[in-house]
């Protein structure tokens, strides 16, 4: 896919999959803008890509810091949102208020970056959206990661209807390589991830890189919108 000429803009492009998005995109062509709310992750991240990179600092929860970022960045073509907050807990568990950021982050965040993206958008924009597995399988523990990830899966929906032209779609990830896994899993990371890789029918956990490519396709496919796309690895069959 060639992006020459094309401004794409990462919202949560610091590290992990928005951070292969970001390379993707720049290997493409394209100009290429980051955010998110870590400096020190984005000028990593920008120092790794190799190439001019924008660097903006936001938070997706607040929408006047959304609103700021997109007025900074002016028109762009396609937009991706990674930004999200894992909080796992049983439902008589973690406070409402330790538990609001991870619908705030993946579900306002998503309204609020779709919201002040579009009218810079112009023909053949795309914006992708991520949820997860937990969407459509949950475990104990999950129930508001599930709410999230099934609410930007039913924003993307009718976002694509209310913003069309503008294709929006949304991924649906299976358990991908981050250092987002690090938090979630501590010492059991390693078993975890070997014992999962045995059970995948593709022999492996995925990666960013994986995840990437995904979004290249959404991005350069002008026919698709309103679609969930599952990248697990098979993980949904076993």
């Amino acid at each position: 896919m060639k992006l020459a000429g094309k401004t794409v803009v990462i919202l949560g492009g610091g590290s992990g999959i928005g951070f292969a998005c970001a390379g993707a995109a720049s290997r493409a062509g394209a100009s290429v803008a980051i955010a998110g709310r870590s400096l020190e992750k984005l000028e990593a991240a920008r120092a790794g890509i190799g190439a001019d990179v924008r660097t903006f600092p936001v938070d997706a929860s607040d929408e006047k810091s959304v609103r700021d970022f997109f007025e900074g960045v002016g028109r762009l073509d396609h937009l991706i949102v990674t930004a999200a907050e894992t909080k796992a807990a049983n439902v008589s568990g973690m406070d409402a208020e330790t538990l609001r950021p991870t619908l705030d982050a993946r579900v306002w965040g998503g309204y609020f970056a779709a919201r002040h993206a579009a009218p810079r958008m112009g023909e053949g924009a795309s914006i992708t959206f991520f949820s997860g597995l937990s969407a459509r399988r949950p475990y104990p523990g999950s129930s508001v990661i599930s709410a999230s990830c099934g609410a930007i899966e039913a924003l993307s929906r009718s976002l694509a209807l209310e913003l069309a032209p503008i294709r929006v779609n949304t991924i649906r990830s299976g358990i991908v390589e981050t250092p987002l896994l690090d938090g979630f899993y501590g010492e059991d990371r390693d078993e975890f991830l070997r014992s999962l890789a045995e059970r995948l029918p593709v022999g492996r956990i995925g990666s960013p890189d994986d995840i990437a490519g995904a979004v290249m396709f959404l991005m350069g496919n002008g026919f698709v919108s309103g679609s969930v796309l599952q990248i697990d690895g098979g993980g949904s069959l076993v």
